[in-house]
């Protein structure tokens, strides 16, 4: 097959990528057999274009940018994870087939879409839905009395009522549903059934077994009950109840984030309860290694976890592995401030001289992170670390080190021995001071809203530095009355929208959006701002956030890439935010509880960086508190004031407009001090003499990368997500003094 496809379409247009000639049998010869109607590995369908459109764990192809395009980096072998197809590689000209569809807007013509229409929603089914959701207890009541067999019927998406009692009623309702003669394991459009939904919730579980639902289904995306279960936070009485009626312990299902088992899920929690529960049941502590759940708790700083599943682990994956699990970019900072984590791994044989793809040591990925202790950096040389490694870039540690200014952690590593390399040096800037902040604000919306778009149209998926935020930012000018582009604005908030409808059903079975509640905050952010309205799909994040949160009221960072995504802190005002704006109406005391454990954790929360001190006034506001109670944190921000009128990210590094702009919108924003306050108006003086020509603010970044690189239409080059972020920020601040 492979043969004729090189015979047929290759020798005709080699610019001109046709979808029916060139891609659909590069597709079906090579990719539809795990990614097609009987196997959609890490949820990813290839042979119907919405599928295909939509992604799998994570978005696949962003169209107009190859580069960026999951899709691609795999066949290709340019990104980090196993080039495909397991079989072996595409040839180079059958790679650049791929490049060259996507890179040309990846044209899929309706003919060839592979979709059938789903069958209309019945209108009795979607009126008790409705009731449901509007947590309208006797309108509910009354339908189904009247249509009894409406709960036999299917809704949008083919949902059932009983799948909505589950989500937005209560166990009545449930009962009622069942006793109408609702099928118990009937499955939506993506395989999902309700004891998938129920995962959250004791009684519910318990009734839908009792009524023969399938413990053991899947879902399109490999999902069952019991994952769904350890997906979830405090839901330890439900995973009890599945395991006692059968459920597998060692169940697995491939993600963004490689294979998940129940196992690792708990771990990724700090539940230790649940893993012990887990292990004493059976549960395969040797998965894939013992790698996946031991990599989780060390992730976390989770010793006692971890030294559970350290014995069960192979030694090869704990020498190279699992250790870059307890660094940046993938675990929290309390991985790093504890020695212990560390401690362990060294004990357990871990490799400290290992290094990441890009050439980065284990040294060097821990001293990025923004709280790690001189305890950690010490114990690593201790156990030989090398401060004199480069990575082919010509980076040493201390260059790493030095991106956080002059730190203990840097005398430490001169202490021992290390060097400066060969770290880029920042061009001068050229600073182009606007005549007043509103002619800076009116510099600088036109290239916020340009990136907005284009990132959304090269990424195909939605980021708070470039999207939620640029939100954020029109709404605050919309209200100055500054003008901004409605036209981009309204697709942007369309484009957001339809991404959260995509994976609404997902995040009802657990699956977060890459980044899970880190992402899906910010993106419920954004709408907030654009007062988008709620519906089904904001519901689903909104479940997500609640059932994800620990039950100390906190949310975790998951992956640090700071300043954006530094800390504890920020994550959890976010999602305190997003859950509030968007409580589901059947549900919303319910919420609102969750938000008030979250406020009472962000009062005690000790904050560290600016970011720290900025998001825990903000969470405090967002959480009803008076000015009054907020003047305690507010001069904690004041008094973190630089010389030069701004702030800094952490004390030890320069002023710059992601800081500064952070602390003057949360300072305006709770109310503690006036525009016209001395201190603010220095704030306001120092963005407006530090931006660019071109309405940016140049923020170098520090974080370790996650996401493939690609222009999205801000400058600045390899610092332009967070020059965009910082530029939002300072943008805001400008406004606020507009106003």
């Amino acid at each position: 097959m492979t043969t004729c496809f090189l015979q047929t379409g290759m020798a005709k247009d080699a610019a001109s990528v046709d979808f029916a000639r060139d891609v659909q049998p590069l597709l079906q010869a090579h990719c539809i057999e795990c990614h097609g109607p009987k196997k959609q590995k890490n949820g990813f369908r290839l042979d119907r274009r919405s599928d295909a459109f939509k992604g799998g764990t994570a978005a696949m192809i962003g169209r107009g940018n190859a580069d960026a395009s999951r899709l691609y980096l795999r066949v290709s072998g340019a990104g980090q994870d196993k080039q495909m197809p397991p079989d072996g590689p595409l040839s180079a000209e059958q790679i650049s087939i791929v490049k060259r569809w996507i890179d040309q807007g990846a044209d899929w013509p309706d003919a060839l879409s592979g979709e059938t229409p789903p069958p209309p929603a019945d209108p009795k089914a979607t009126q008790i839905m409705e009731a449901l959701r509007s947590g309208d207890t006797e309108t509910f009541r009354k339908l189904l009395r009247e249509n009894p067999d409406a709960a036999k019927r299917l809704g949008a998406s083919g949902l059932t009522p009983l799948a909505y009692a589950v989500v937005y009623g209560d166990v009545d309702a449930v009962k009622l549903l069942l006793q109408a003669g609702a099928d118990v394991n009937a499955r939506s459009e993506t395989g999902a059934t309700a004891l998938m939904f129920a995962a959250d919730n004791l009684e519910k579980s318990r009734l839908l077994l009792e009524a023969g639902a399938d413990l053991k289904a899947r879902s399109a995306d490999g999902r069952t009950p019991l994952l769904v279960a350890c997906s979830w936070s405090q839901t330890y009485d439900v995973i009890k109840l599945l395991l006692d009626h059968g459920a597998n312990p060692s169940d697995v299902v491939n993600s963004y984030r490689g294979p998940l088992t129940p196992l690792r899920l708990a771990a990724e929690k700090g539940d230790g309860a649940t893993l012990k529960l887990l292990l004493d049941r059976g549960a395969d502590a040797r998965a894939f290694g013992g790698i996946p759940a031991l990599m989780a708790a060390t992730s976390i700083g989770d010793v006692h976890s971890a030294k559970l599943l350290q014995p069960s682990a192979d030694p090869q994956g704990i020498k190279f592995a699992a250790t870059f699990f307890l660094l940046p970019p993938f675990a929290s900072p309390r991985g790093t401030n504890d020695p212990a984590p560390m401690q362990l791994m060294i004990e357990a044989g871990a490799d400290m001289k290992a290094h990441d793809l890009a050439g980065r040591t284990l040294l060097m990925l821990a001293v990025t992170s923004e709280k790690i202790s001189e305890a950690t950096v010490k114990a690593m040389i201790q156990a030989g670390a090398d401060v004199s490694a480069t990575t082919p870039a010509g980076m040493t540690v201390l260059d790493f080190a030095l991106q956080q200014g002059r730190t203990p952690i840097v005398d430490l590593l001169e202490k021992a021995g290390a060097k400066p390399g060969h770290a880029a040096a920042r061009p001068e800037a050229k600073f182009a001071p606007a005549a007043s902040a509103r002619a800076a604000v009116e510099r600088s919306l036109p290239l916020l809203q340009k990136s907005d778009a284009m990132f959304l149209q090269k990424s195909g998926c939605v980021s708070c530095h470039n999207n939620s935020l640029t939100a954020m930012t029109v709404s605050e000018a919309r209200k100055a009355g500054i003008a901004v582009d409605e036209k981009i604005a309204q697709n942007s908030k369309s484009l957001i929208a339809a991404d959260v409808e995509v994976w609404r059903e997902r995040s009802l079975q657990a699956m977060g959006i890459p980044g899970d509640s880190n992402t899906i905050n910010w993106m419920l952010l954004g709408l907030a701002s654009e007062n988008y309205p709620a519906d089904a799909s904001t519901d689903a994040f909104a479940r997500f956030l609640k059932n994800d949160q620990l039950p100390d009221g906190r949310w975790r960072l998951v992956a640090g890439r700071p300043p954006i995504n530094s800390s504890d802190i920020a994550i959890t005002a976010i999602c305190m935010r997003a859950m509030r704006a968007y409580a589901p109406k059947s549900a919303r005391q319910e919420y609102l509880q969750s938000a008030s454990c979250a406020a009472e954790w962000i009062r005690s929360a000790k904050p560290v960086t600016t970011d720290d001190r900025a998001f825990q006034l903000l969470g405090l506001k967002w959480a009803g508190d008076a000015p009054a109670s907020l003047k305690q944190a507010a001069r904690e921000l004041l008094s973190q004031q630089k010389a030069d009128g701004g702030w800094s990210q952490l004390p030890a590094m320069p002023s710059d407009a992601y800081a500064t702009g952070l602390v003057l919108v949360a300072l305006s924003e709770s109310g503690t001090i006036t525009v016209n306050d001395a201190g603010f108006q220095r704030g306001i003086e120092f963005l407006r003499s530090t931006q660019l020509q071109d309405g940016s603010w140049h923020v170098a970044t520090r974080a370790i990368g996650i996401q493939p690189y690609f222009e999205s239409g801000f400058p600045h080059g390899g610092d332009q997500w967070i020059s965009a972020a910082a530029t939002n920020w300072a943008t805001m601040a400008l406004i606020h003094a507009v106003r």
